[in-house]
């Protein structure tokens, strides 16, 4: 599975705002991992259609 459109544009907002810290796209389930800089958020799951989830909810 491809990345989306829909990520790329949530990740290049993520870098342009210097919040985006790591990321690692998993072929698997099409989902981008990424740690941010983020309390609320910092270790999350970038779905295919541009949502940012908790890690725990993936688990």
């Amino acid at each position: 599975m491809e990345p989306t459109e829909e990520q790329y544009l949530v990740l290049n907002a993520l870098e342009t705002l210097g919040l985006l810290l790591f990321r690692v796209y998993d072929e698997d389930n099409g989902a981008w991992l990424i740690i941010t800089s983020s309390l609320t958020l910092p270790r999350s799951y970038l779905l295919p259609n541009g949502e940012i989830v908790p890690l725990e909810w993936m688990l």
